[in-house]
């Protein structure tokens, strides 16, 4: 693989990190019309339910006794379960009291609460101090958890005896067959029709005998899943997570999610892979870019911010006055 390819690579793997979270906030706007700034946050919350459930799966013996691949289904099925029950109580707590205040009482409440999810992680994680113990036969030593707050070792799930080439095909490989199942949903039960329809005209769902709220629900439990997924995916692909990452991490899945345009999944992913080789390239290309990927980064949402501010693939709204 020359160094080109190996950019182009390294610009899908990071945009599929990033295509997961701005999904889920298409998701969530597209129902709603409300930003969830918490998203960021609730996919770290998956990834840090994922080390805890390892953790408690392994000291009890279920490592030793079961393949890998059923564990990593267990303990990403235990994730993915917390993050939509958060994601519910996101909507319960931090927008549904706010449907008759001002648009920005929700947006200001889900950034307190993923500042309260990210304290959450901080403070909680300490008590899983060391309890690992015993002879391992089937997977690598097992993290240790000293602090929420310092970085954590995310456990080696994917492909945890091959190389990370491998591990890195098996993410983007995830990552497609997610939005493919997505698609299929949304265009092929009638649930996801449910969800199209509210997102284009909720009133006019409302007249055609819709159920609004159970749909705006299920939205929130199937975004909660997808973000789940992307933690775990993000934990994989930096090896390490910290209590704090869903701040940056949500910043540049609803970056993605703007310049691609904030109703549209198609959009979304555009945008998050937009993002990914930005970063990617800047970083690659020029001397010690690393340092200037997440500036000029942002420095592209802002320009389509004020150039095409409904995003690649939104739709300009009109209104006569």
């Amino acid at each position: 693989m020359n160094f080109f390819t190996s950019l182009v690579f390294s610009a899908i793997l990071l945009g599929c990190t990033y295509t997961l979270v701005a999904i889920g906030y298409c998701l969530f706007f597209g129902v709603l019309d409300v930003v969830v700034f918490c998203s960021g946050d609730i996919a770290i919350f998956g990834a840090f339910s994922i080390i805890s459930a390892y953790v408690m799966l392994y000291d009890l013996g279920l490592f030793q006794v079961l393949p890998i691949a059923v564990t990593t289904m267990i303990i990403l099925a235990v994730a993915a379960l917390l993050c939509a029950l958060l994601s519910i109580l996101t909507y319960r707590v931090s927008i549904k009291p706010f449907e008759r205040s001002s648009a920005l009482m929700p947006l200001l409440s889900t950034i307190a609460l993923g500042t309260v999810i990210r304290e959450f992680l901080g403070l909680l994680f300490r008590p899983l101090l060391m309890t690992i113990t015993g002879p391992i036969t089937r997977v690598a030593d097992p993290i240790n958890i000293t602090s929420g707050r310092n970085p954590q070792a995310m456990p080696k799930l994917i492909a945890p005896n091959s190389s990370i080439d491998v591990r890195n095909y098996i993410i983007i490989a995830v990552t497609f067959l997610i939005i493919l199942l997505l698609f299929l949903f949304l265009n092929k039960t009638k649930m996801g029709l449910s969800m199209q329809a509210i997102s284009q005209n909720k009133e006019l769902a409302y007249m055609n005998g819709i159920n609004v709220r159970k749909t705006i629900n299920i939205t929130f439990v199937i975004g909660g899943i997808m973000l789940a997924i992307g933690g775990f995916l993000l934990g994989s692909y930096q090896s390490v997570v910290r209590f704090d990452t869903g701040s940056l991490y949500g910043s540049k899945g609803f970056s993605a999610a703007v310049v691609g345009g904030l109703k549209s999944i198609w959009g979304a992913i555009i945008g998050g892979m937009l993002l990914g080789f930005v970063e990617v390239f800047v970083s690659g290309l020029i001397p010690g870019g690393t340092q200037y990927q997440n500036i000029i980064a942002f420095l592209v949402v802002i320009v389509f911010i004020v150039f095409k501010p409904e995003g690649i693939l939104g739709e300009k709204v009109i209104e006569k006055v």
